[in-house]
């Protein structure tokens, strides 16, 4: 064992005491202390060193610090500050371990590692997971072959489902070891997806150096990433690339791919399906198909060679002529199709559903209905299906500018439906300012008519307590007693009188409210109707909130339960000049009767003509107060009452103007990039070509 391998073991201790067998080290090791000490200039660094080491192996961790801590040679000192550490970290102290791990500085590599490693095992105690991350990635960048640091760092990654990091490490060690392990990591991760968001170029070196490696490993892992890559937007980019890796490292000819023919005709399917544009693929073309012929065994060239064949006779772009020549010759060399006719069925239902997205399922189908009665798809020859495909896509064609037309009528129509819902938004404003104006107005009248009977009628009963007033009064009373009654005779009359008239008249106005709240929903419902028929379906419901009839009934029998709830007035008890007058005599010369004649009919007059109007509005004043609040709020009542119908006709228009938007969009969208429709039209006219050629069939349609 090296001198580096015992430091790193704490076992340094044994190159010091091995000649001192059947004593316990620490006997031994302070001896030579003692011995050291007796030299005039004595040097304890290696001893004390050592001492470290085996207090640490004995778990006296203090006395371990404490050895390691003492003036140490140079190459000691950066391995008695990681032991150090180690001791801290046993200990449990981590902020102090991380503390002398980070001090250390040395030139040796896996004394560097190791520290690396530590500061590893003690992030992740601290769940310093990011800090964690960093330390692995060095100590694996340091030195990768040491002590399994890279299966401690792929188990990390994959517990923690850092997938990312996991990835990086697979592939950079599957480069450098040349290692098969390491690909089949990688291809698990492919597997499970982990790979679908790196740019595909990120994995060239890797499957270059796998291809030299083991061809069936190669085309395994190349199985897992083209999966990854087929339903994303790195597809093109993946063909791009793996295309012109075959290109580039030649393959022997008497390799038999296992895997690659399915994975090309099942890529050139997909490119061919309609989800690209023709000027998207055809710059791969060329590397695609040549690629795909070369994989493909001499028995099985009949589809690349066709699908060659028929690239080059329907799109007409530059693929390379030795390569046409080529795809003639294994053509020639083949036989036609055994199951061509299950191939056609599907090209047929492909043509049906691409109809079916661009709204033309109905034409096609009632098209095609006379042929398929006389020629059922799923029993028809290869011939009868070929010539119903041929017919269904010249339909197609012809039908681009019904398209067109198509789309431009239901921009129209529902341009319509939109000056529908602007009439009828503009009946229901028209309706709630008649609604609201009307309640308003009839209240306001009510309110006014009420208040002009109580101001009316209540000083009429406070006159009529001049009856009160006899010259036997006691006119040093009589003032109290005069008040007393007046508060009375205005209880009354508010509570007989005043809410019995208030109740009748809210009743009436509730009443009325009620039949033009109705009356403007029947118009709501006729409106809905004539709108739901224009529409073709039961788009809009308009109901207005009947809510508000049950709310202003439970406000108004509030405010009329307030009239039973009238505080007393101080109608004869207030300190202007006629009542202190009144009140002043009639003390003074009420007990003499030769008075009485003359303060009676005083104070009757008084009672008879006193103004009490200010009494009178002091005491209804919270009353209107209550009434005028109401009133105010009606308008937002009526509001509430149409906010639903209002509600309802935005949310329709914002659906029609978004169907007008999209509608335009795919107008603007066929006129500017005609190819989005006339492409998918032109592969299929390709796929049919490669049909016939598959199965040797010639000539024009049967029918």
């Amino acid at each position: 064992m090296t001198t580096e391998m015992k430091l790193m073991n704490k076992t340094y201790y044994q190159t010091l005491v091995d000649d001192h067998e059947g004593k316990h080290p620490i006997n031994n090791l302070g001896e030579m202390s003692m011995e050291e000490m007796k030299k005039e200039r004595p040097d304890l660094s290696v001893i004390r060193y050592a001492q470290g080491e085996v207090y640490f192996l004995n778990k006296d961790y203090e006395a371990a610090i404490y050895k390691w801590g003492s003036p140490l040679e140079n190459e000691l000192f950066p391995w008695a500050q990681k032991n150090i550490a180690d001791a801290y970290f046993e200990m449990g102290l981590l902020s102090d371990a991380e503390k002398f791990y980070r001090d250390v500085e040395t030139q040796s590599v896996d004394l560097k590692a190791e520290v690396l490693l530590q500061l590893f095992s003690l992030y992740i105690q601290q769940d310093r997971l990011e800090k964690a991350i960093d330390a692995i990635k060095k100590a694996v960048g340091l030195n990768p072959d040491y002590s399994d640091v890279t299966e401690v760092a792929q188990s990390f990654f994959e517990n923690f489902k850092y997938w990312d990091d996991a990835i990086d490490l697979a592939v950079n060690e599957a480069i450098r070891t040349e290692s098969l392990s390491w690909f089949e990591v990688l291809e698990g991760y492919a597997e499970q997806g982990f790979t679908a968001g790196y740019k595909p170029i990120y994995f060239e070196e890797a499957l270059v150096t796998l291809l030299h490696m083991d061809k069936l490993q190669f085309e395994n892992l190349s199985e897992r990433l083209w999966k990854n890559y087929q339903q994303s937007n790195f597809f093109i980019q993946w063909l791009e690339e793996f295309n012109q890796l075959l290109l580039t490292n030649h393959v022997e000819e008497s390799y038999k791919w296992k895997k690659l023919p399915d994975l090309y005709k099942a890529s050139y399917v997909e490119l061919i399906s309609g989800r690209f544009l023709i000027r998207d693929i055809s710059p791969l073309m060329q590397n695609h198909l040549t690629n795909w012929l070369d994989v493909s065994s001499a028995t099985d060239a009949l589809p690349s060679s066709t699908a060659i064949l028929a690239w080059d006779s329907i799109v007409q772009s530059d693929l390379n002529e030795n390569l046409v020549r080529k795809a003639q010759y294994h053509f020639e060399q083949s036989n036609a199709n055994p199951s061509g006719s299950q191939a056609g069925r599907e090209l047929f239902e492909s043509i049906k559903a691409w109809a079916d997205e661009e709204g033309l399922s109905d034409d096609l189908t009632e098209f095609m209905g006379p042929v398929l009665k006389e020629y059922s798809i799923h029993v028809a020859s290869p011939s009868k299906i070929r010539d119903m495909i041929r017919a269904s896509i010249e339909f197609l064609k012809e039908k681009r500018s019904e398209v067109e037309d198509g789309i431009m009528d239901r921009i129209n129509w529902n341009k319509e439906i939109v000056t529908g819902i602007e009439d009828i938004d503009r009946q229901l404003k028209e309706m709630e300012k008649t609604e609201a104006d009307a309640a308003k107005d009839s209240f306001s009248q009510i309110k006014a008519n009420f208040l002009a009977d109580i101001m009316s009628e209540l000083p009429k009963q406070l006159q009529s307590c001049s009856e009160l007033v006899h010259e036997n009064s006691d006119f040093s009373k009589l003032h109290v007693e005069v008040n007393e009654e007046m508060n009375n005779r205005i209880a009354e009359y508010m509570e007989k009188t005043a809410q019995h008239n208030f109740k009748n008249a809210v009743h009436g106005w509730l009443e009325d409210c009620k039949k033009t709240l109705t009356d403007s929903q029947i118009k709501m419902n006729e409106m809905s109707e004539s709108f739901n028929q224009q529409y073709g379906e039961e788009k809009i419901v308009l109901d207005g909130d009947f809510k508000i009839l049950d709310d202003w009934l439970r406000d108004l029998e509030r405010i009329s339960r307030g009239t039973l709830h009238m505080e007393k007035v101080n109608i004869m008890m207030r300190n202007n000049p006629a009542q202190l007058l009144l009140k002043g005599t009639g003390k003074l010369l009420g007990s003499m009767p030769q008075n009485k004649e003359r303060l009676h009919s005083r104070y009757k007059r008084y009672i008879e003509n006193e103004d009490y109007r200010p009494v009178t509005e002091e005491l209804i004043n919270p009353f209107q107060q209550q009434l005028e609040l109401f009133e105010r709020s009606l308008e937002w009542d009526v509001s509430k009452f149409f906010s639903a119908p209002f509600e309802e006709l935005n949310l329709v228009n914002e659906e029609v103007q978004s169907a007008i938007e999209k509608h335009k969009d795919s107008l603007n969208t066929i006129s500017e990039k005609p190819e989005i429709y006339r492409d998918p039209l032109t592969l299929f006219e390709m796929q049919l070509c490669q049909y016939e050629l598959m199965n040797a069939l010639s000539g024009s349609p049967s029918y």
